[in-house]
């Protein structure tokens, strides 16, 4: 039998670190695929190829474990779509983040909060010919607070997946898994396309829950943060006070505002 793991950042590294710490599998049959744009530096988030280098874990490209027939091959974030066909094994899986059926494809930590939902999760799914409408293995479903940003998200995502991570592997490896297909009702799906972030508009003459909403949803520091008045949010703070509708004040280092409805958002600005 042989594992690959395939992916970035803290959840495809704390998975590897995982089975090689259980001894799920001997080392030897342990393999990494890593994303393009891996350049084997720790930033933000570890990386994938650094910790498959500091301990000699062969890293593949996808093309070259197709032709492995005793194969179990695990997505955490891996940045290409996957083609079933190609592989002579069927044992692939995924942890996609958000709680299918809703949520298909990019920008999770994005849409929940667009859409102002309380909860969002992550999900480990068979990987079939579509984006992530595979059959259902295992979730794991968590609050979103109400100032919660995308940033803030994505790393509930790292948390709650390297836990369904770790309490499947071992059913994976034994082959003791069930599923279920996914419902059509709730379902959702959204494309890399669909957001231009070099084009963001925050529209203010919304409720000020809307205004919230849309502001938090794109504050992610290492990636992007909204502009208000020409000034970089980071963070967002809808409260239950009424003040003047539509109200708009830049003090220090904040803005003040609201909607059509009078509720006061505190803005941070950088």
């Amino acid at each position: 039998m042989k594992l690959c793991i395939a992916g970035k950042n803290q959840i495809a590294v704390n998975a590897t670190k995982h089975v090689i710490n259980e001894k799920y599998i001997s080392k030897h049959e342990l393999y990494v695929c890593c994303n393009k744009n891996d350049d084997g530096i720790d930033s933000w988030q570890p990386s994938l190829k650094l910790y498959a280098q500091k301990n000699n874990i062969p890293i593949y490209e996808l093309e070259n474990i197709y032709k492995f027939d005793d194969l179990i091959f695990i997505s955490l974030e891996y940045d290409r779509i996957i083609q079933p066909s190609k592989f002579k094994s069927k044992k692939l899986f995924n942890i996609h983040f958000s709680f299918l059926p809703a949520y298909k494809g990019m920008f999770t930590s994005i849409y929940p909060l667009l859409n102002g939902d309380n909860f969002s999760g992550v999900t480990l799914h068979k990987i079939d010919d579509g984006i992530d409408t595979g059959d259902i293995i295992d979730q794991i479903k968590f609050s979103l607070e109400l100032n919660e940003t995308a940033r803030g998200l994505y790393f509930k995502y790292l948390k709650y997946g390297q836990e369904l991570f770790q309490r499947n592997i071992k059913s994976i490896i034994e082959d003791k898994i069930t599923s279920t297909p996914q419902n059509y009702l709730g379902s959702s799906y959204f494309s890399k396309k669909e957001l231009d972030f070099n084009n963001i508009e925050i529209n203010l003459n919304k409720t000020s829950f809307q205004i919230h909403n849309q502001i938090r949803a794109f504050i992610f520091e290492e990636y992007q943060l909204p502009l208000v008045a020409g000034k970089k949010i980071t963070k967002s703070v809808l409260t239950g006070e009424k003040i003047e509708k539509k109200f708009f004040e830049i003090r220090n280092k904040e803005i003040v505002l609201s909607g059509i409805d009078g509720y006061k958002i505190i803005l941070s600005i950088l």
